[in-house]
C-alpha cells in the first residue's frame, strides 16, 4: 500500500482525541478511508499529472532498502534501553530525538553528552537529493548537459528542447539508473536532504477528504459543517473546498505544482474547461 500521508499530518486539522473517536480507535479504518480518498483525488488528476509520483509512498527508513531520487522517508531508530550496552556509532531514539553513541556505555541517558551526541528529531523527514538537475520540457539543452529523469541520468548528445530523454536516444545517451546504496543514513547530506518534498496542498486536501468520509461513515446526515465546507463548499454545486480545487485542476483552470505528464515529440496536451483534456497531434 502506497501511503502519502503520515499520522502526524492529521494534527493540522483535527486533535488526536477527536480523531480517535471518529475512527473508534481503529487505525485500519483510517487507512482504508485514506486510500479511498487518495483514489478519489487521483481520478481528477490522472489525465494531467503523474499521479504515481504525486501520491508516492512516505516510508519509514530502512537500512536494507536502496532509495531512488526524490524518495521520502521518515527516520527513526530503536528506542533507548537502560539495560542495553551500546557501542560507538549505535543510534537510538529517546524523548523525541535521535542520538548516536560516541563512547561505549550502559545506563547513561542519551542526554549525557559524554556518551551521546544529538543527531536530529525523531521521525524527521528526509528525501533523496537528485544527482543532477531534473529534466525540464521547456529548457534548451546543449551537448554535455546532464539531467535526471524518471530515476535515470541522461547526457545530452545533440542540442534539443522538448525531447524527453527516454524517447530519443539519438539526442540523449542511453542513460544510467541512479539510486542510493542501502545503508546510507538519511543524515548523510551528500545523498539526502532534510525536509518534506511533498506538495503541501495535496497533503492538506487529502486529509480534508479523508476526514469528510470518516465522518460520513458514522452518520452521512450529520457530517460537521466544517468538514463539508472543506470537502466541497457544503453546497450542491461543489464550488468550494478540496473538490472545487480538483475540478479546476482537471479542467486546466488551475495549474498545480505537480509532476506533469509530458507530451511525446510532435504532440500537444490539451484540456477543456469542464473535467478532462485530450492529446492531439498536429
Amino acid at each position: 500500500m502506497s501511503r502519502l500521508l503520515r499520522d502526524n499530518d492529521y494534527k493540522r486539522l483535527i486533535q488526536d482525541d477527536n480523531l480517535l473517536q471518529v475512527i473508534e480507535s481503529n487505525q485500519s479504518i483510517k487507512l482504508d478511508v485514506e486510500q479511498s480518498a487518495q483514489a478519489e483525488m487521483t481520478s481528477y488528476l490522472t489525465q494531467r499529472y503523474i499521479t504515481a509520483n504525486v501520491f508516492s509512498n512516505t516510508s519509514v527508513y530502512s537500512n536494507s532498502v536502496s532509495y531512488k531520487g526524490k524518495n521520502l522517508v521518515e527516520y527513526t531508530e530503536n528506542a533507548w534501553s537502560n539495560a542495553t550496552t551500546y557501542s560507538a556509532a549505535t543510534r537510538v531514539s529517546y524523548d523525541g530525538k535521535i542520538y548516536t553513541c560516541i563512547l561505549s556505555s550502559i545506563g547513561f541517558l542519551p542526554t549525557n553528552t559524554t556518551y551521546w551526541t544529538y543527531i536530529c528529531d525523531d521521525k524527521s523527514l528526509f528525501y533523496i537529493t537528485l544527482p543532477n538537475p531534473e529534466y525540464n520540457n521547456t529548457t534548451t539543452y546543449i551537448i554535455g548537459n546532464i539531467v535526471w529523469y524518471n530515476d535515470i541520468v541522461y547526457t545530452c548528445l545533440q542540442q534539443s528542447v522538448g525531447i524527453i530523454p527516454s524517447s530519443n536516444t539519438g539526442l540523449w545517451s542511453a542513460g544510467a539508473t541512479y539510486s542510493v546504496t542501502a545503508g546510507t543514513l538519511p543524515t548523510d547530506t551528500t545523498k539526502w536532504t532534510a525536509g518534506d518534498n511533498r506538495n503541501q496542498q495535496i497533503v492538506m486536501y487529502l486529509v480534508d477528504i479523508t476526514l469528510y468520509h470518516l465522518h460520513s461513515r458514522i452518520n452521512p446526515r450529520n457530517i460537521p459543517d466544517l468538514r463539508k465546507e472543506r470537502y466541497d463548499g457544503n453546497n450542491p454545486q461543489q464550488n468550494g473546498g478540496a473538490i472545487a480545487w480538483l475540478k479546476r485542476c482537471a479542467s486546466g483552470d488551475v495549474t498545480a505544482d505537480l509532476p506533469n505528464i509530458l507530451p511525446n515529440q510532435g504532440n500537444s496536451i490539451r484540456f477543456n474547461t469542464i473535467t478532462s483534456f485530450t492529446t492531439n497531434t498536429y
